[in-house]
């Protein structure tokens, strides 16, 4: 098995443990559909599946050593192509399209670290996957800022202008903060503690919640809401480590029907679990093994 394949490999099981993880709050997970009434847990399956042959060709391009600042250029298509399988396969429902942005970048990073060096470093696969987008959504929010709100497009644009919100953009321009300094030394901590796989997410589903720019929650729930309410409740459920007793899964269970009932629902920290649980298992792929 080559490293395309495995990595490709690696970020559908990324994919599919994140939704089975839970119960996430206002969430779609093996537990409930969360705040949505256009998918559900079935919908989230053929979506990953219909995703699964392209991820590999976006490790591709870091696999075959493409410099950072020439990677959107073959990153891109294939992401718009992923958003049209994406949408056949849904009948234009919008389940993955953030994890696509996010997790085509971390597999070129990936995949230009393993082509450098053999071997998967978190931080600096997420530092490649900056640098090859960094400078174009650097460029993007200038204009943006030089335009204003009449050029805004997108609630995420429009969240931008108006509170200075980068969302999911921001953070792979960043190198991924809210993964590489919150979600895997959660993951590792709790799976250290001898905590199953599925709580283990859930506490890195919690460490990422309560600190990024959730543009999801942002445009439901209002900014006030992200900041003052949900930021605080996650980050006091981020303190609270695995093993879990049954009645804090019992809570979880409350706070996804209070969320649902919202409309409120943080698929960017969804997102950036699956790239943590990507990252989590790609750094134990050595080409050396491989070879």
């Amino acid at each position: 098995m080559d490293e395309e394949t495995i990595l490709g490999a690696l970020a559908t099981l990324a994919s599919a443990w994140e939704l089975q993880t839970g119960p996430k709050p206002g969430l779609v997970d093996p537990f409930s559909s969360g705040a949505h009434d256009d998918m559900d847990y079935v919908t989230f399956l053929v979506s990953l599946c219909a995703l699964s042959p392209y991820w590999g060709l976006q490790a591709r391009t870091g696999l075959e050593g493409t410099p950072p600042e020439r990677a959107m250029e073959r990153l891109r298509p294939v992401g718009l192509e992923m958003e049209r399988a994406m949408a056949r396969a849904t009948c234009g429902v919008n389940t993955h399209k953030g994890l696509i942005f996010a997790l085509s970048l971390l597999l070129f990073g990936a995949g230009a670290e393993l082509h450098r060096s053999g071997r998967v470093d978190p931080p600096n696969a997420a530092e490649r996957a900056a640098a090859a987008a960094s400078g174009r959504i650097r460029a993007e929010f200038e204009a943006l800022s030089r335009l204003g709100l009449s050029a805004a497009k997108t609630h995420g644009e429009i969240l931008f202008l108006r509170h200075g919100v980068t969302g999911i953009r921001g953070e792979a321009a960043s190198g991924f903060p809210s993964v590489i300094g919150h979600g895997l030394p959660a993951l590792r901590n709790a799976l250290k503690a001898k905590a199953p796989l599925r709580e283990a997410s859930l506490h890195a589903f919690f460490a990422i919640a309560a600190v990024c720019e959730d543009s999801n929650v942002i445009s439901r729930g209002g900014f006030d809401f992200w900041k003052g309410t949900h930021l605080p409740r996650m980050k006091d459920l981020s303190r609270i480590r695995p093993p879990y007793p049954s009645e804090f899964i019992r809570d979880l269970h409350e706070l996804d029907a209070e969320y649902t009932s919202l409309r409120i629902s943080p698929g960017g920290a969804a997102d950036l679990l699956s790239c943590t649980l990507f990252l989590h298992w790609a750094q134990l792929v050595n080409t050396r093994r491989l070879s």
